[in-house]
């Protein structure tokens, strides 16, 4: 199959490429490095094709999709970034969603939307269903809703073969560890350094993590559907940060055990996030990678790769 991965270079993306090209199908990528590396790739490099470029640039767009069959579209603006320039974290997350949208619509192609669980926002029910309330309290939850909106309208009123699919909280390899790095890759770091991790907030906040691999393979397999699905990706599992904290701070104990230090709650932190997977089940999605055996993984790759501390 010829397929199409915007993103591709990035964290979930990279991984997603590397099964796609395992299973045999022809990949693209279009991607303009925002976020991955290149490097991501050096286990596919020689078997794939990659476009250096924007979503937002429609005629490239076009181009790309007139020579595909299926889109995983995860091209995205990441969610620190987007309090700094939200006038981007639009431009890529809505402008470049609609141009996929426009071009797999004129081409007749299928679109695989991988949005987030940042689209929810703060929730009184959990675990959270795909028909919970939609209250993102973030520029990157809004602007994925938004775009999560053109997919829907396109697969509705023009026919555009889609499938949504809402990730929680994902971590493992290649995981960016700049200053918008997501808070297993932030702890690590510190413990690496010999530093205590800093927790933002009272540590009791919850998040629901699920190792790369799983997602992926969640991705790949609800990728077959294509009437405009909507279905949380993620553990079931609701993990307090201080717990994680502690957790990492045992398998990581090589580096030395280190206390977390505690700092100001950051604005618009959700206080609970724990995804109702049941439909993914249903599908025949089942994670097989436990939180702490996923921590351990990750803790041995990041200890063989040549990271700055």
């Amino acid at each position: 199959m010829k397929v199409l991965v915007t993103g591709g270079v990035g964290f979930i993306g990279s991984h997603l490429v590397e099964r796609l090209v395992q299973r045999g199908d022809q990949v693209k990528i279009l991607d303009d490095l925002s976020s991955g590396k290149i490097e991501n790739l050096n286990q596919v490099r020689y078997e794939i094709g990659i476009t250096l470029g924007s979503v937002c640039d429609s005629k490239l767009v076009f181009e790309l999709v007139s020579k595909t069959e299926v889109i995983f579209h995860l091209a995205t603006h990441c969610l620190v970034k987007g309090l700094e320039d939200p006038r981007l974290m639009h431009e890529v997350n809505d402008i470049g969603t609609f141009n996929i949208c426009h071009a797999a619509k004129h081409y007749h192609k299928k679109i695989i939307y991988i949005g987030t669980s940042e689209e929810y926002g703060p929730q009184q029910t959990f675990p959270i269903k795909e028909d919970a309330p939609m209250n993102p309290v973030s520029i990157y939850g809004l602007t994925k809703l938004m775009a999560e909106q053109y997919v829907r309208f396109f697969n509705i009123i023009y026919g555009v073969p889609a499938v949504i699919i809402r990730p929680f909280n994902t971590f493992g390899p290649r995981q960016r560890e700049d200053a918008y790095a997501g808070v297993i890759t932030s702890f690590v770091k510190k413990l690496k350094a010999d530093e205590n991790p800093i927790i933002f907030g009272d540590g009791k906040q919850t998040r629901d993590f699920s190792y790369v691999s799983d997602i992926v393979e969640g991705i790949l397999l609800l990728s077959k559907l294509e009437n405009g699905e909507i279905i949380n990706l993620g553990s079931g599992r609701e993990v307090p940060i201080i717990y994680l904290a502690d957790l990492l701070s045992r398998i990581s104990k090589k580096w030395g055990k280190r206390l977390p230090i505690f700092a100001e709650q950051r604005i618009n932190d959700l206080r609970r996030l724990r995804a109702d997977i049941s439909l993914a089940e249903s599908y025949g999605y089942k994670p097989k990678v436990s939180l702490e055996e996923g921590l351990k993984r990750y803790v041995e790759w990041y200890t063989r790769s040549n990271h700055r501390v």
